[in-house]
Order: C-alpha cells, then sequence, then structure tokens
C-alpha cells in the first residue's frame, strides 16, 4: 500500500515545502558543477584519466539536476 507522500500530486504538496526542495536540489546542482570543475582543473595529482571519469560525472549528475529543477518546479 503507498504512503500518503507517494500517493500525493506534487502540486497538492505543500508550496514552502516545494520551494525548500527547489532551493535544496538547486544547492546540490551548484556544489556539484564547482566540485567537477575543481576536480577537473586543480587535482593535478589524481590521474587524468580518474580525474576526467570523476569530474565529467559530477558535471553530469549537475546538469541532470538543472533540468529536473527546471521541469519540476517551473
Amino acid at each position: 500500500m503507498p504512503s500518503h507522500a507517494e500517493s500525493t500530486p506534487p502540486s497538492a504538496v505543500d508550496p514552502g515545502k516545494r520551494i525548500r526542495l527547489r532551493r535544496q536540489m538547486l544547492l546540490l546542482a551548484t556544489v556539484l558543477a564547482l566540485g567537477g570543475i575543481v576536480v577537473l582543473a586543480f587535482l593535478t595529482r589524481i590521474p587524468l584519466p580518474l580525474r576526467l571519469a570523476v569530474g565529467l560525472t559530477d558535471l553530469i549528475a549537475s546538469a541532470v539536476l538543472f533540468l529536473v529543477v527546471r521541469q519540476k518546479f517551473t
């Protein structure tokens, strides 16, 4: 049996909660993007293939979060 939170459509959720969730997701996406840039540009002691994998994964995850925020919270 689904819980109440799972069965409630997103538009019926408390507006304050939606704003807080949107802000948290934007903050997380920004931190991921900055972390990816830092890994790619400044962590030269990590081997290049690993640095590329970690940095690009962070940037892709950040882009996905930005898209989710744009689709769900506009």
